[in-house]
């Protein structure tokens, strides 16, 4: 609306470009000598409680008074748009946000004053968030505060005879954080995670999060100084600005940095959390209330029903050793040594107990429990596979027949699955007998006088043929093995090496392709004296076999696998840029499996 009528006022003063309207008023009453800027207005018809909340009418009446442009001063005068809503710049920002009754003003901007009524007051400086003057880049100072509601805005009047401080300058670094505040403003919120949080929502939040990354859990907020609240800003800005993925994994980071003992989240988090639990009375904090309780949720041993937050636990999603004790009433030391073989927790430091590494998931400490019920002694665990007691240890000390616990001291104890895996390994060698010399492998280790462990170790490794009558249903006696095979492998079996010959009997290649491999460094060899010939030869590591199984496919395996002819599907890979491993001519043609399938 335009005031024709209102003419500038002849003694004026130079407008500050972002200053509020309160603050240009109160320097106008003081340039015309009047007392107070309340009176000064009742003198112009301009209402005084609705010029400190940014009523557009009234503004442009002063600004016309200033003859200055009544845009500008509008938007940058905090302006009531709804019960508890301000307007400043581009974004619409509740009350929480403002620090109105208490201003905040630039200590060189004051002492670079020469009069009382030319420093200004900026409406940015209402923020509680925006700690420092952009000119100036030094902190905000308290102002002298009034028990007159009249005079809260009155800036000139609050500020006469006042001395501030000597400026401090903040650090550019720690300032990132206020820019992107005073960016929304100015040019409105982008489209991001944190852009699309309400203005106070985002700008609290980063700020107390932030002290909790730099000041630490037990930070005390009425304590932290401007300084400080502009790092943390900066520092939860940091985090926040990536999403709500960066911001859990933050959470989490934390969490990893504290030993699992009996404290719980509110130790780890106190200064944020209690922060939180506080703005339970404005619903747009759920975005960030929901965020915090369900990583809580999932991350600490609440259990099912406590509240956290305003809302219950749904159900218990992990276990400290005390809760899964009382929840489950199983044995702690069992729990403990268990969880220590699955590297879910560790001796400590002292020998005595165990500690977590981290609280264990809900579905593992469910499956443990099952697998307590199902648990075999070694008596009971060689009638399962067939043998003596004697045997099972025998079988157990080389890692061939895995222990539940796998502590030195803990009592052999065995799962059904585990013994079922190792029959499974010797019922996967089982093909149809090509060989009259058959002996189940007790028997054939005693002909050959190697411990019966060693020989289930070279079956496994050189991937030697066992025949039983009902592969399914075999049990460790029905297993039998060629002996003069046996033999034959046992004179160039070293443990934990396979000799290239067998080498590429179990891959299917020649030997030229084996020792291409090795050379290439695909397959990893090593140096063995041989027993029989005494000569140094290379032999191929077991492990790395079954590691080139897994990463690398020949062109017949291939050819086998489409039902066209080995030739037809190497021409067929390479137009399509495959490129073979190069083991030089008359190898074998191999391809990584990821350049292929």
């Amino acid at each position: 609306m335009m005031f024709s009528t209102v003419k500038p006022l002849p003694l004026n003063v130079k407008y500050h470009h972002g200053e509020s309207a309160t603050s240009l008023a109160s320097r106008l009453a003081r340039r015309n000598g009047v007392s107070s800027m309340a009176m000064f207005l009742s003198d112009f018809g301009i209402d005084y409680l609705n010029l400190t909340n940014g009523d557009q009418e009234d503004c442009a009446r002063l600004a016309s008074l200033a003859d200055v442009d009544q845009a500008a001063l509008h938007r940058h005068t905090p302006a009531l748009v709804s019960p508890g809503w301000f307007r400043l710049g581009l974004e619409e920002i509740k009350f929480t946000a403002f620090g109105r009754t208490a201003l905040k003003g630039c200590p060189q901007c004051l002492q670079d004053a020469s009069n009382e009524s030319d420093a200004g007051h900026f409406g940015l400086w209402q923020l509680t968030s925006i700690r420092t003057c952009g000119l100036h880049g030094c902190y905000l100072v308290p102002l002298p505060t009034s028990s007159g509601t009249r005079e809260r805005f009155d800036v000139t009047r609050l500020t006469s005879g006042f001395s501030p401080p000597e400026p401090q300058i903040a650090n550019d670094q720690d300032l990132l954080f206020e820019h992107y505040l005073r960016n929304r403003i100015e040019k409105g919120a982008g489209n991001t995670w944190l852009d699309r949080l309400p203005f106070h929502v985002a700008a609290q939040t980063c700020e107390a999060f932030g002290l909790l990354l730099t000041l630490g859990p037990k930070a005390r907020r009425e304590t932290v100084t401007p300084a400080q609240w502009a790092a943390a800003g900066t520092a939860g800005y940091g985090v926040l600005r990536h999403g709500p993925d960066a911001f859990r994994e933050k959470l989490k980071e934390i969490q990893r940095a504290h030993p699992v003992d009996n404290t719980l989240y509110r130790t780890r988090y106190r200064v944020f959390f209690e922060w939180l639990r506080h703005r339970d009375d404005d619903p747009q904090f759920d975005v960030i209330r929901d965020l915090v309780r369900e990583f809580i949720f999932r991350n600490f041993p609440i259990s099912e029903g406590y509240i956290v937050l305003g809302q219950p636990c749904p159900e218990q999603y992990v276990h400290s050793l005390s809760t899964a004790r009382s929840r489950y009433g199983m044995s702690g030391w069992k729990l403990a040594r268990r969880l220590a073989s699955m590297g879910l927790a560790e001796r400590k430091t002292s020998g005595q107990g165990f500690v977590l590494t981290g609280y264990v998931p809900t579905e593992i400490i469910n499956d443990i429990a099952t697998d307590f019920d199902a648990l075999l002694n070694a008596t009971d665990a060689g009638r399962y596979l067939g043998v003596e007691r004697f045997m099972m240890t025998k079988l157990t000390k080389p890692g061939l027949v895995e222990k539940y616990f796998d502590e030195k001291n803990a009592s052999p104890m065995y799962h059904p699955r585990d013994l079922d895996g190792f029959l499974g390994k010797l019922r996967a060698r089982v093909e149809r007998p090509k060989a009259e010399d058959l002996l189940d492998i007790a028997t054939a280790s005693h002909h050959v006088r190697i411990p019966t462990e060693r020989v289930v170790e070279i079956i496994l490794r050189n991937r030697l043929p066992l025949y039983a009558p009902d592969p399914t249903t075999a049990r460790f006696p029905d297993f039998g093995v060629s002996l003069s095979l046996l033999r034959e492998v046992i004179d160039t079996d070293h443990a934990g090496t396979v000799h290239p010959t067998r080498a590429a009997k179990i891959l299917g290649f020649n030997v030229r392709t084996i020792r291409g491999l090795m050379d290439t460094g695909v397959l990893t060899s090593c140096h063995v004296d041989e027993l029989k010939s005494g000569r140094r030869r290379r032999y191929v590591c077991a492990n790395s076999m079954e590691r080139f199984s897994k990463s690398h496919i020949s062109v017949v395996e291939l050819a086998t696998a489409s039902g066209r002819l080995p030739g037809v599907e190497a021409v067929i890979q390479l137009d399509r840029g495959a490129q073979p491993l190069p083991l030089g001519p008359r190898a074998n043609m191999i391809f990584r499996r990821s350049d292929v399938l």
